[in-house]
């Protein structure tokens, strides 16, 4: 006796499904372009930092040179000072008041009597002046200092007077104590450079506490 086996059926399953690669190669193809992108973004922003440099113009600096005056020589000073007064005008430093009515040069003078002379590479420069004395108390014009004084020549150069001015004749005697309130005229007289070519003359009242700016008389 056969036996007939019917084959039990096979329950159907659902198809396997198909890999998707779409989304791996999406994946793969949105790397790739990130990577590119950076790369292009570096380079442009090399570019633009080596064009920048290129173009950023060269800084400069600028300089400027301040040239300083050398200081004038002491007597330089007095020659380029402006004269206050001039010859003929009552010019008055302190106390003493000083018009000068007259200058002069010579070769020889009258000193003491006699006759001096200059020298051959000299000559004497007399200022005649009067003086009238505004202070309070005396002024002995030939032995004493009471008025500072100087003859100065276009150099710049100044001059002290020669040595006993009492001698000089038409000077007051030593001693002469000029008052108050009272005029007298005095000579000036300087030993110079024959050369020389005088400009200006200056004087001051002598104070021993002060330094008074001295007076400047035009010459010339």
């Amino acid at each position: 006796m056969e036996n007939d086996i019917t084959p039990v059926p096979m329950p159907d399953y659902p198809p396997t499904p198909p890999v998707k690669k779409n989304r791996t190669n999406a994946y793969i193809i949105g790397s790739a372009v990130i990577a590119i992108a950076a790369i292009v973004t570096a380079g442009v922003i090399v570019s633009n930092s080596r064009g920048s440099d290129e173009a950023a113009p060269t800084p400069t600096a600028t300089v400027t040179v301040t040239e300083t005056a050398a200081a004038p020589e002491a007597g330089a000073e007095s020659a380029e000072q402006d004269a206050e007064f001039k010859t003929g005008e009552e010019a008055r430093n302190g106390g003493a008041n000083v018009k000068i009515t007259k200058v002069t040069t010579s070769d020889t003078i009258t000193l003491a009597g006699a006759q001096k002379k200059a020298g051959a590479d000299a000559k004497y420069v007399t200022v005649k002046s009067v003086v009238t004395n505004e202070a309070k108390s005396s002024m002995d014009l030939t032995c004493s200092l009471p008025i500072n004084n100087a003859l100065i020549d276009d150099q710049g150069r100044q001059f002290d007077t020669i040595d006993d001015l009492y001698e000089v004749a038409g000077n007051p005697e030593c001693n002469a104590q000029l008052q108050p309130g009272f005029k007298d005229e005095m000579l000036w007289v300087y030993r110079v450079p024959k050369d020389a070519k005088i400009a200006s003359w200056e004087f001051s009242e002598y104070d021993l506490e002060n330094e008074p700016t001295p007076t400047l008389i035009d010459l010339t």
